[in-house]
């Protein structure tokens, strides 16, 4: 089968490898489009330990199972429903966890062995590039849930950032109700994308208070603005992590008793939850290149953002 990998320190070539055989308790999946994400453009680019070459990345993608045919969307993260951490119903921090493209193969391939239980099949109608979109979508679901209780119908809400997660963020507060939300973004093409997508103000940042802010960014200076600009006793969420530094004032945050939440990933049910959120998403946001163009798409990616809110690719 023909496969993307990551091949080495800042190597990645379009090669041929064997199609994954699935345990028992696998299905094998034809790839139908696989989102590349901007975790894996940077992972790559700084060879971050994170993920370790040979490999096959792809966590964000959708395809037909090959023993029945059914168009579905996978949930990447394999937790082992045995740690203190899965007892509790956190599966998404498991001790033990394993993600498909980062420490197993993933979807950047033709073919891709997934664990039966992960391959959820899509709304009649929903194409595999919006269920390759269910896994940012079930990122902001996580975040949400994390701020739940913050979300009344006249909160202040920010988004930082206007990129993919930034855009999914918005899209689950919308469905919840939300309006006024303000998003900042450096890049006008996609603040117009938010406004697209419901938006109540959009700048290059964020201006005034709020009660919850949602960094999908994740800079030294971001995260500085995520914490000031709340208001006293608000909490602000960490998703991005374009950066391990923060500049945030801490006696400030203690004088002010706001609160930072870090947001990693999702629950199975939130996963489940964010399928059919799926529907939402306007494939006009969405770039479509095919697996061949893989190494050029990571060389445009890594010289800056794409006007796109998100490249997908199609073996």
């Amino acid at each position: 089968m023909r496969a993307l990998l990551y091949a080495g320190p800042l190597e990645l070539v379009v090669t041929d490898l064997d199609v994954p055989a699935p345990a028992d308790d696998e299905v094998l999946v034809r790839v139908a489009a696989v989102g590349v994400c901007g975790s894996e453009v940077e992972g790559f680019a700084t060879q971050s330990p994170f993920r370790k070459p040979p490999l096959v990345m792809g966590h964000e993608f959708a395809g037909h199972r090959v023993d029945d045919g059914t168009l579905v969307t996978v949930n990447p993260l394999v937790a082992c429903g045995r740690c203190g951490n899965c007892r509790r119903g956190k599966t998404n921090i498991c001790d033990n966890r394993s993600i498909l493209g980062i420490h197993r193969a993933g979807g950047f391939a033709e073919y891709v062995a997934v664990p039966r239980a992960n391959a959820h099949p899509l709304p009649a109608g929903v194409s595999a590039q919006r269920g390759a979109f269910v896994e940012p979508m079930a990122n902001a679901v996580h975040a949400a849930n994390l701020v739940a209780d913050r979300l009344a119908p006249d909160a202040r809400v920010g988004v930082i950032g206007a990129g993919m997660l930034g855009i999914a963020v918005l899209l689950v507060l919308r469905s919840r109700g939300l309006t006024g939300i303000h998003v900042a973004d450096l890049a006008e093409p996609r603040l117009a994308t938010a406004v697209k997508a419901g938006a109540g103000r959009t700048g290059q940042r964020l201006t005034g208070t709020f009660d919850v802010i949602l960094d999908t960014v994740g800079t030294a200076g971001t995260r500085a603005d995520s914490v000031a600009l709340l208001h006293p006793g608000g909490v602000t969420v960490w998703l991005g992590l374009h950066a391990a530094e923060s500049d945030v004032d801490c006696r400030a945050m203690i004088r002010g008793e706001k609160a930072v939440l870090g947001s990693f990933c999702y629950t199975a049910a939130e996963f489940a939850a964010a399928v059919p959120l799926a529907a939402d998403v306007d494939e006009d946001w969405l770039e479509l290149r095919d697996l061949a163009d893989g190494v050029e798409v990571f060389a445009t990616l890594m010289r800056g953002p794409s006007a796109h809110i998100k490249t997908m690719l199609v073996p």
